[in-house]
């Protein structure tokens, strides 16, 4: 049989790079969505199949991705694994994992092999080389594992495996969800400030209102389940407001010693980490990147 995969919520952002994804590796594609109509128009645009439901798309599939919002991706595992093939693969790329391990634990019990993977980047991507992807084990499935890392790995992606859901949301709370909750607030900031900043902005701005501007350019609906469904975000959260308020206390003070002993126990845990080297030259060479693409468009 035909390497065959099948795209589930294959209409949203994600669902199209992964549909692109496998059609250039030589995948037959077919995407489901939750409009037949729009369906068909993305599959027409993209060169793929379009399947009137989920349970027409994973019918002869050998691999299924399940692209779908986050509230509603545990539901959908449930739904299309019983529709599968025995001995097919099923994958998630969830931001959130607390939901998915148990329906994809319940697939594998009715023959589906079953890996929780959160690719670390977006839609934008051009192609995964030196892109991270988190794997998350099911079970004790090496193979599936093996199988799943190749299919990124032969194109130049990084692998990290991760030990289960919980370790990944509490990490993904500190690396998505605190980012996106940081640039969220200063683009409310910065959009009701009635100044031109872009136009009196140095460098400094220049990267964070590109980074504000990424996070804004996106789904509203998405980013507030990245939020809103990660627990560990809650706990996070209440830890950053309270420190929030002591820099307050410090700055209304004007006390300059305790703003640096702050600032120093910070600076000497991160300068162990090695991105921390030669920081600033880096990112001016950011800098340079970014203004040399704006010349270029």
């Amino acid at each position: 049989m035909e390497d065959r995969v099948a795209i589930i919520g294959g209409t949203g952002k994600m669902g199209q790079w992964f549909a692109k994804f496998f059609l250039k590796k030589g995948f037959k594609v077919v995407i489901s969505g939750r409009t037949p109509e729009k369906t068909a128009k993305i599959a027409g645009s993209l060169g793929v199949e379009a399947a009137h439901s989920n349970k027409e798309a994973v019918k002869n599939a050998n691999l299924v991705v399940v692209s779908t919002p986050i509230q509603t991706t545990p539901k959908i595992i449930t739904e299309v694994a019983h529709h599968m093939l025995k001995g097919s693969t099923l994958f998630d790329i969830a931001s959130v994992k607390r939901g998915v391990i148990k329906p994809l634990k319940e697939a594998q019990k009715q023959g589906i092999r079953t890996v929780s993977v959160h690719p670390l980047f977006g839609p934008g991507a051009k192609n995964i080389n030196n892109r991270n992807i988190i794997l998350i084990p099911v079970s004790d499935d090496v193979k599936a594992l093996k199988e799943i890392s190749t299919l990124f790995t032969e194109d130049g992606a990084s692998i990290i495996i991760v030990k289960d859901a919980e370790i990944h949301d509490r990490v993904t709370a500190y690396s998505l969800a605190l980012p996106h909750f940081i640039n969220i607030l200063f683009g409310c900031l910065v959009s009701g400030s009635n100044l031109e900043l872009s136009r009196y902005g140095g460098t400094t701005l220049a990267l964070q209102l590109m980074l504000t501007h990424s996070v804004f350019s996106e789904d509203p609906i998405l980013y507030s389940a990245i939020q809103m469904e990660n627990t560990h975000f809650t706990v996070l959260l209440k830890n950053f407001i309270e420190k929030a308020h002591k820099m307050i206390k410090i700055i209304e003070n004007e006390n300059v010693e305790d703003f640096t002993k702050v600032f120093q126990e910070a600076k000497n845990i991160l300068s162990k980490d090695p991105m921390f080297k030669d920081v600033y030259e880096k990112f001016y060479k950011a800098l340079e990147a970014i203004d040399a693409f704006d010349i270029e468009n």
